[in-house]
């Protein structure tokens, strides 16, 4: 607890006290105590280390011969307040006396003071209270009547009916008060310090040692300890060389270097070490050493690769992430925003890189589902004989390998929330009826039980294959087809919406390469311009890689020519053509399914709307000349 004690007579100490918390505006807590000297000299221990005593030069004097504990801070007498009190002293009378502690307190020029107040000026001094006492005695008996002083000699003055008039002003309280609020700031911060320092290093994961420019500990944290398995007072003052031993080609230099994960030895144990030299003023003045157990900074490693590689069980993106404003796109996020107030189950049909899963979050995000699970699984990427366990979990003991406890499915996860199942065309026969049951029923049974545990999920699909042939082609059953396909929800190609470019170039620039932005938003048209005469099979994703692959051509951004620029993109479209030499071959296909399954969406909202074909294209979002384009479309 931060404590300031003020020694000095009234009204001396009120002064200090008002100053004091006008100025003090960072230490929460002072304590401000009025002591007399005779006090602190009867009883020392009154004062601490951590106190600070602001006083008078006289007693200050004592204090110090006396070797007072704590920090003492005497008000030294500016020049402004002296002749301040002198001013004042001239009102009473044409004679003011100047009493001092041993020395006299103006040792030259008094005459030009006298002369410029028009007074005369006695002086006085005395070493003891009786000294004090008798000078005042006299001076009432010679018919004096101001007295200029400190706190002690102005209250003696009063006492015998006179003018006492104490020479301290603001002027010498504030600079006396700064330097006390100073030193008090001082110890404040260095004890916030060392217990910043002290929280950072106990909650350090790793072990930390501190040594002195000799290479001597001088601190360590609980953890080095454990580590180590020596106790601190051990510790303290050996070399760092004595516990981190196996240090070879680490010589002095290397030390005051500092040192980047270095595997040294002890007690048959292995550490990385890193080092940080402490410089003071340009010079050496010790190191901060970290290390960590092997053992334990591979097992962390392996901890954030499998977090990084397990998704959350979340849909991150929302409709406003989408990115366009072309007729397509706009259409495709209206219809979506409609899907989401829904609870049907959506198939979202579209070319690989035309962005589902993004559309089946958004969706997701939007309806009453947002705040439970989205979960998501590629059904192509999982192996037919664990598609089972995926999908439904299984219990303890159901096969060879299976996690004690047993394990629940991706539909369990997903309970109240959404699965996203994409390329749900690529699941094989077998695991559609079992799909089909529990999109019937809704309930799933785990591999190697006979319970069925309720489930309440939504289901949104995805494919960039023709379901429909494989309907025909009796490789996918018609069934599971209606149970997924309530609701289709089309996703226009890259090449079909050519006026997102621009903004989609914009958009992966300033996600990706910010500091190309600007090149970049310079020259946005004619790189659209340029990247419209490609036709983007791969779409957004295409596109995404094309970029990515112009940036890694191109130097740092402030070098590049718009020629350069044009070059570099013209290149890395090249190689996709190279790449993507043969059509795909389904392609039309695939456009003719989406152009059937439209045609049978108008056919029902001209149904609904009572055969008017205005309603209806109100009802689909479109314009009436869109409808009649698509009705008269050749099949």
């Amino acid at each position: 607890m931060a404590r300031l004690i003020i020694s000095g007579s009234s009204p001396l100490d009120d002064l200090i006290k008002r100053a004091i918390e006008k100025k003090n505006r960072t230490i929460k807590g002072l304590v401000i105590e009025s002591m007399v000297g005779q006090r602190i000299l009867d009883n020392k221990n009154v004062i601490s280390n951590e106190d600070v005593v602001i006083c008078g030069p006289a007693i200050y004097k004592v204090f110090k011969e006396q070797n007072l504990l704590g920090q003492i801070v005497p008000i030294r007498l500016q020049v402004n307040d002296l002749l301040n009190a002198l001013q004042k002293g001239c009102q009473h009378s044409d004679e003011v006396n100047l009493i001092n502690f041993k020395d006299y307190i103006i040792d030259q020029n008094i005459e030009q003071l006298e002369s410029l107040f028009k007074i005369r000026i006695h002086q006085y001094t005395y070493e003891t209270w009786n000294d004090a006492e008798t000078i005042i005695t006299q001076l009432r008996e010679n018919h004096q009547s101001v007295v200029i002083g400190a706190g002690l000699i102005t209250g003696l003055a009063k006492e015998n009916g006179m003018h006492g008039i104490v020479w301290y002003g603001e002027e010498s309280i504030n600079l006396a008060v700064d330097i006390a609020l100073g030193i008090l700031n001082a110890r404040f911060e260095e004890k916030r310090n060392s217990q910043r320092e002290n929280y950072i290093m106990e909650n350090f994961n790793e072990g930390v040692i501190i040594s002195s420019d000799t290479g001597h500990i001088v601190n360590v944290n609980r953890k080095a300890t454990g580590l180590l398995g020596i106790e601190e007072k051990d510790l303290r003052g050996l070399h760092v060389k004595e516990i981190l031993v196996d240090t070879k080609g680490i010589g002095n230099t290397e030390w005051k270097k500092g040192i980047k994960e270095q595997i040294v030895s002890f007690k048959d144990k292995n550490f990385l070490l890193s080092t940080f030299p402490i410089v003071v003023d340009h010079h050496y003045d010790g190191m901060v050493g970290i290390f960590s157990d092997i053992n334990a900074v591979q097992e962390s490693g392996n901890r954030i690769r499998r977090k990084m590689y397990s998704k959350p069980n979340t849909a991150e993106y929302q409709f406003e992430d989408i990115v366009g404003a072309s007729q397509g796109i706009v259409t495709t996020i209206k219809k979506a925003i409609k899907f989401s107030r829904t609870d049907s189950n959506v198939l979202i049909l579209g070319e690989s890189g035309t962005g589902k899963e993004l559309f089946a979050q958004s969706i997701h995000n939007k309806s009453y589902r947002k705040d439970q699970p989205f979960i998501a699984i590629n059904c192509a990427a999982v192996p037919d004989n664990l598609l089972e366990s995926e999908f439904f979990g299984y219990i303890e003991g159901a096969f060879t390998g299976a996690k004690k406890g047993g394990k629940p499915g991706l539909f369990e996860k997903a309970h109240n929330g959404t699965v996203f199942l994409d390329e749900i065309g690529e699941i094989p026969l077998s695991m559609q009826a079992k799909l089909l049951r529990v999109l019937q029923e809704k309930v799933v049974m785990r591999v190697g039980s006979t319970t069925p545990i309720p489930v309440n999920v939504r289901v949104i699909s995805a494919t960039n294959v023709n379901l429909i042939d494989k309907v025909k082609n009796n490789e996918f059953r018609t069934d599971l087809y209606y149970r997924i396909a309530v609701l289709n929800l089309f996703l226009p190609p890259l090449r079909n919406r050519l006026s997102d470019l621009e903004p989609l170039v914009k958009f992966f620039t300033t996600k990706h390469y910010p500091q190309f932005a600007r090149l970049i938003n310079e020259n946005s048209k004619e790189i659209a311009y340029i990247l419209s005469e490609h036709k983007w099979q791969g779409n957004i994703r295409e596109l995404e890689n094309t970029l990515e692959r112009m940036f890694a051509y191109l130097e740092h951004p402030f070098m590049v020519t718009r020629k350069e620029l044009v070059r570099n993109l013209r290149e890395a479209i090249d190689e996709n053509s190279i790449v993507l030499q043969e059509e795909i071959g389904e392609q039309d296909t695939f456009q003719d399914v989406i152009k059937q399954v439209e045609k049978k969406q108008i056919y029902e909202a001209i149904k609904a709307a009572n055969g008017s074909k205005i309603e209806a294209a109100k009802l689909l979002g479109i314009s009436r000349s869109t409808l009649w384009r698509k009705l008269n479309q050749p099949d």
